[in-house]
């Protein structure tokens, strides 16, 4: 769909975004705030500055409510006040190894928030659409199977499992309370590359952070296979989902995003394809095993997005990796990141 079609379905939409500061968050709010959207998030401001969301044009173009997901219902009138037509639901702990850390915070924050967020809404009168952003890992995934989004839920970690029951509930939501007055939209996406991204123990950050402080990785599982895939995959889903009418019932559709088969790859052939795209010649790696449990192969069916919503990816896993590359170079020199971030969006959108 061409951009300016896509501005002209977008313009003036009110979107409520919990998470907005987030990795997924940031991205999704800037190109919906270009796409002419009316833009409220409901985050946690993050501590780490070098996320897009502390950027000063950021703060400036998209008015946050800085607070946490389980203290949403003390903001239930302002957020009447904004009248939102659609809420993306991203605020979450997103990290497997930090449920490990913090495992009640996890389920607080993911389980609970959850039910926090949908209690308050079910008084907000002017919602047509909710989408709920959960993850590939919320199944139970214990053979390597491509997975579809009528296989068993269930995760074994503690993020997974809080996955999980998010998912769960949303569902319980939509089918007895919502019924048909609300439109739901589930999610299931993992894996995301992209630049922006400065959370803990992820690869990609992991990786260009060493490369910026001319220092070895270290990486605890380089066999794991994973549906790598370009954090504008999923905006350009949410964008779709968005302008999409959803079926009339009283139950949610369910979509899983990912990437060709083909893009489902090891770790260690992703360090070396990105050392390879970003002639990196000194990166260095060392594999240092974790022995929290981690899913070794998630593979994902989009079949469904691809057949009802004409979700199709764009970019192969070489483009995304350039893409990811550009962005870390010229955040790393200094250029005008927020800028450069909108730039990236114009030229994936306008393809």
């Amino acid at each position: 769909m061409k951009l300016e079609i896509l501005k002209k379905k977008i313009t003036k939409k009110k979107i409520f975004i919990t998470g907005n500061t987030g990795f997924v968050g940031s991205w999704l709010s800037i190109i919906l705030s270009f796409f002419g959207a009316k833009v409220l998030g409901f985050s946690l401001k993050k501590k780490e500055k070098k996320f897009i969301s502390n950027n000063v044009k950021f703060k400036k173009k998209i008015k946050t409510i800085y607070a946490d997901i389980n203290l949403i219902n003390k903001y239930k009138n302002r957020i009447k006040k904004f009248k939102p037509e659609i809420v993306i639901h991203l605020a979450s702990q997103p990290l497997v190894l930090e449920s490990y850390e913090d495992t009640r915070k996890t389920f607080s924050t993911n389980v609970m928030g959850t039910v926090n967020l949908l209690e308050t809404l079910k008084e907000v009168k002017s919602i047509k659409k909710i989408i709920i952003f959960t993850s590939d890992k919320v199944y139970r995934n214990l053979n390597g199977k491509v997975l579809n989004e009528n296989s068993s839920l269930g995760g074994i970690d503690p993020y997974s499992a809080s996955k999980s029951c998010q998912d769960i509930i949303s569902t319980t939501y939509k089918a007895s309370i919502y019924k048909k007055k609300i439109e739901m939209i589930i999610l299931r996406a993992g894996n995301i590359i992209g630049g922006g991204d400065w959370n803990k123990y992820r690869i990609i950050p992991d990786i260009f952070k060493s490369l910026h402080a001319n220092k070895r990785i270290y990486i605890r599982n380089p066999n794991a296979i994973r549906p790598w895939q370009h954090i504008f995959e999923i905006l350009n889903f949410f964008i779709l989902a968005i302008i999409q009418k959803s079926r009339v019932t009283n139950n949610p559709e369910i979509f899983n995003i990912a990437p060709s088969l083909k893009s489902n790859i090891k770790v260690i052939n992703l360090i070396k394809l990105i050392k390879k795209i970003g002639n990196y010649k000194g990166f260095k790696f060392i594999i240092k095993k974790n022995s929290k449990y981690e899913s070794s192969i998630l593979r994902l069916s989009s079949l469904n997005a691809k057949r009802r919503i004409n979700y199709k990816p764009k970019l192969d896993l070489k483009k995304s990796l350039k893409l990811t590359i550009d962005w870390y170079k010229n955040y790393y020199n200094k250029k005008d990141i927020y800028s450069y971030s909108l730039k990236q969006l114009k030229n994936y959108f306008s393809k």
